[in-house]
């Protein structure tokens, strides 16, 4: 497993924890997620980033960390050049070109891809972008919200009125992605969404190493603990105990100040 921890401090106004963790999982031999969160560089920003790989060894790892990289990247070099919803999509639009870019220059890695969300956060607003099942979560007080709808055909199922909620969580299928980063669907539009971020409030954006095995109840059960620091490492280690099936990545935010 691996950790990071960052704070994007104003002084005596606003102040959001970050904390993040990465784990290959029991039953994987190798970890095809990548995170990343680049912290508050004086203008007035925060980013967190988790990617789930697909394409198997040295093809999902490298896709994963390829859009952490070309997505940090862009909002980086051109934050305040346009609106954070632009940002998110043009990020996303050139983190999928990225890597199929790649994936054309070597045939161990054709079909590579990767699904992706990524929180934009401005002072108290957050913007959340994503691409495939990796899902967001706002928890605030006792109230839990999936900020993020999967690119499923499973959930395509259940918006068409064909299968339930219920059923769509046990579906054989519900783990293949209708949207995502490469794969050759680069052209295929980020969904982004504008959130509040109120003081006490949980943000989690995870891979579906976490919610496919951890409930939801539990999930908030364990960000809410009080030690945002080690508010990834628990829900990791609740995967794992959970059978830990697949690579796990979660990243927790919480508006402190």
């Amino acid at each position: 497993m691996y950790k990071l921890f960052k704070r994007s401090h104003i002084p005596g106004l606003f102040e959001v924890q970050v904390s993040g963790a990465c784990d290959t999982g029991i039953a994987r031999d190798h970890n095809e997620d990548a995170i990343a969160i680049q912290e508050d560089d004086g203008r007035g920003y925060h980013l967190s980033i988790v990617c789930d790989g697909m394409g198997g060894h040295s093809a999902g790892e490298v896709a994963s960390a390829l859009a952490v990289g070309v997505i940090g990247d862009f909002i980086a070099t051109n934050f305040g050049r346009a609106d954070p919803d632009v940002l998110l999509r043009e990020a996303f639009s050139r983190a999928g070109q990225a890597i199929d870019d790649q994936a054309a220059h070597n045939p161990n890695a054709h079909g590579m891809g990767c699904t992706c969300v990524a929180v934009l956060g401005i002072r108290e607003r957050l913007w959340v972008a994503h691409a495939g099942d990796s899902r967001a979560y706002r928890f605030r007080a006792d109230a839990a919200e999936q900020i993020t709808t999967d690119h499923t055909m499973v959930q395509e199922l259940v918006e068409q009125g064909l299968l339930t909620p219920a059923q769509a969580a046990n579906h054989p299928y519900r783990g293949r992605i209708s949207r995502c980063l490469g794969h050759g669907k680069a052209k295929s539009d980020a969904d982004v969404n504008e959130v509040e971020l109120g003081k006490g409030d949980n943000i989690l954006i995870c891979s579906d190493g976490l919610s496919d095995v951890v409930t939801v109840e539990e999930l908030m059960a364990l960000v809410g603990q009080r030690d945002v620091r080690d508010a990834s490492r628990r829900l990791i280690e609740a995967a794992n105990k959970a059978g830990g099936p697949d690579n796990i990545s979660a990243i927790v935010m919480r508006r402190v100040v």
